[in-house]
């Protein structure tokens, strides 16, 4: 690896650099299609439903969320004798993003699972640490320790690229409510339960009128480690064959939907790169290579045409 690129991981550590390759690619297009459509795979990106629509979704959800995280918190026996919370709050901000905004890269599963369970362990961490000190010092000085679990939290969701902002307020009530101190190294198991919980609700709802997921993992690509080299190479051609058709028949850059996905285009610069890397939601380029209106809009129609096809990760 040249010294450029060896740099470039240091000052932009990346998790999935390394995860994406064993990650399995998703399978659901061989589900039964009522399955797989509440799993949020589509063949195509669907057009969003009316706004009113939307509104009485997030309603309903959000009450069927946080009625089923209460429930199990305060009536299943095997939760309810550890003595929660009726209900932890941070999860009305998740809530917020898994109901509402639930095409926000923040929103989805990953973010919000991992995100919730990292927030808790290093808020629980963090208290357990400030608790070693003499003098009743934890509880003098809670708020010291709340603001570096804060802070303890981000960094940990920002380096396993599961950044979920209800995270921080998660990691806060680790050191400052008194039934989640109480609750100890319990306390994240509770909230990774309460986060799969939450995600279910959200995919049973969302996936009626609208699409949930956008992705489960990652939106790059994936499990290239896993695949046969002939079905790789298989797989290849027939992305170029496609990707020549959609070139000919050019894409509808007028619809409110491209424009949409237009938002999220993103090309990434590398210093030592000699490949150019066609993603559904980014293009990587070589630094050296300068490109042409033209040539960016055929790589931005090659790019809509994967994105258009590509499965739900």
């Amino acid at each position: 690896m040249p010294s450029s690129a060896i740099l470039n991981h240091l000052l932009d550590p990346n998790i999935d650099y390394f995860l994406n390759p064993f990650i399995p690619h998703n399978q659901f297009r061989h589900l039964p299609r009522p399955l797989a459509r509440f799993l949020g795979y589509r063949p195509e990106t669907p057009k969003e439903p009316h706004v009113l629509i939307q509104w009485a979704l997030t309603v309903l959800a959000t009450i069927a969320g946080i009625c089923l995280v209460g429930g199990v918190y305060n009536y299943a026996p095997a939760v309810n004798q550890w003595n929660p919370p009726p209900i932890v709050a941070s999860l009305g901000a998740s809530a917020v993003l898994q109901y509402n905004a639930i095409r926000s890269p923040l929103a989805q599963p990953r973010n919000a699972i991992v995100g919730h369970t990292i927030a808790a362990i290093v808020g629980t961490g963090i208290a357990k640490a400030f608790m070693l000190a003499p003098n009743n010092f934890f509880s003098s000085f809670s708020w010291v320790a709340a603001a570096v679990a804060c802070a303890g939290a981000t960094l940990a969701m920002s380096m396993t690229n599961s950044v979920h902002p209800p995270g921080g307020a998660t990691a806060i009530l680790a050191c400052t409510q008194s039934q989640v101190i109480a609750l100890g190294w319990m306390f994240p198991p509770m909230m990774l339960l309460a986060s799969v919980l939450m995600t279910g609700v959200a995919v049973i709802f969302n996936n009626t009128f609208r699409q949930y997921p956008v992705f489960w993992w990652t939106p790059e690509d994936v499990g290239h480690k896993l695949r046969h080299p002939s079905s790789s190479k298989e797989g290849e051609e027939q992305q170029e064959m496609e990707g020549e058709k959609d070139v000919e028949k050019g894409p509808d850059w007028g619809s409110e939907q491209t424009l949409q996905r237009e938002l999220s285009y993103e090309v990434e610069y590398l210093e030592g790169a000699d490949e150019i890397h066609l993603l559904p939601y980014k293009i990587r380029m070589p630094h050296h290579i300068t490109l042409s209106d033209e040539e960016v809009g055929i790589l931005k129609g090659l790019q809509e045409r994967i994105r258009a096809h590509s499965e739900v990760n």
